[in-house]
C-alpha cells in the first residue's frame, strides 16, 4: 500500500510567498492566463511607483525595487515569447 507524500516544504514555502494556494490551475489557459494577469500586475505597480518616485513621495529603494521587479518580469516574458515562437515553428515544420 502506497502513502501519500506529504508536500516539500520549501515548495510550500515559495508558493506561499508567491500567494500560490497549491492547488494546480484546472487547465493551461487558466495558467497562462493568472500568470499574463500577475506579470501585468507587476508592470503597472511598478509604474505606479516609478511615478511616486518621479513626485518624489516614495522612498529610493523602493523605486529600485520595483524597477528590478519590472525588468525581471519583461524578461521572463520575453523569453517565454521566444520560446512559444520556437515552438510554432518547430510545429510548422513537421511533416504531416
Amino acid at each position: 500500500m502506497t502513502t501519500p507524500l506529504a508536500a516539500i516544504p520549501p515548495v510550500s514555502a515559495a508558493l506561499r510567498a508567491y500567494g500560490a494556494t497549491g492547488a494546480p490551475a484546472s487547465d493551461f489557459g487558466s495558467m497562462v492566463g493568472d500568470a499574463a494577469r500577475a506579470s501585468l500586475a507587476t508592470l503597472r505597480k511598478a509604474e505606479a511607483t516609478a511615478a511616486r518616485g518621479v513626485a518624489g513621495t516614495a522612498d529610493v529603494q523602493e523605486v529600485v525595487q520595483a524597477a528590478a521587479a519590472a525588468e525581471l518580469t519583461v524578461q521572463t516574458l520575453t523569453q517565454l515569447r521566444d520560446k512559444v515562437v520556437g515552438a510554432y515553428t518547430d510545429v510548422l515544420r513537421m511533416a504531416v
